[in-house]
């Protein structure tokens, strides 16, 4: 498995992997397109996604982390093609969002999600993200029911 950081040519891989993920269990919001149709402005404010690939190249998963409008800066988009589910990809890809977030000094990092997604937020616990009351107004999405932040 190779790690690497945004690059166009896996941009269409991105969207589709987290449109995948969201319509398997939720519906595909409106805030959901906003930010998967924006990934190039979120990289020029300083943002990154990171990739999974297997030996062949293809990406077995991604994690971008983006600064928000508030100055916050989050785990926006989280998925991992469900063949690769439960190989360390998901979890690379999140660990160098943490190392990332580290390595430009931020005072933490927010992720939402929603508490149907156990696994994921078995992850997140396991890496050391801690609950936080989820706020609606900083969190449009209507699955939004669990926030965590970690802090540095």
């Amino acid at each position: 498995m190779q790690l690497v950081s945004y690059d166009p040519k896996y941009k269409q891989d991105f969207i589709q992997m987290n449109k995948t993920w969201i319509s398997s269990m939720f519906v595909i919001e409106d805030e959901d397109l906003r930010e998967l149709e924006n990934i190039e402005p979120y990289i020029k404010q300083g943002g990154q996604i990171f990739f999974a690939l297997d030996d062949s190249g293809k990406v077995m998963a991604c994690c971008m982390i983006a600064p928000r409008d508030d100055g916050d800066w989050e785990i926006m988009k989280f998925a991992a093609r469900g063949m690769y589910t439960g190989t360390g990809a998901g979890s690379a890809c999140l660990e160098a969002c943490i190392n990332y977030g580290k390595e430009k000094k931020l005072p933490k990092i927010i992720i939402v999600s929603n508490r149907k997604c156990t696994k994921v937020i078995h992850l997140y616990r396991k890496f050391g993200f801690i609950e936080i009351p989820v706020d609606k107004k900083k969190f449009p999405f209507e699955r939004a029911d669990i926030a965590f932040e970690m802090k540095f």
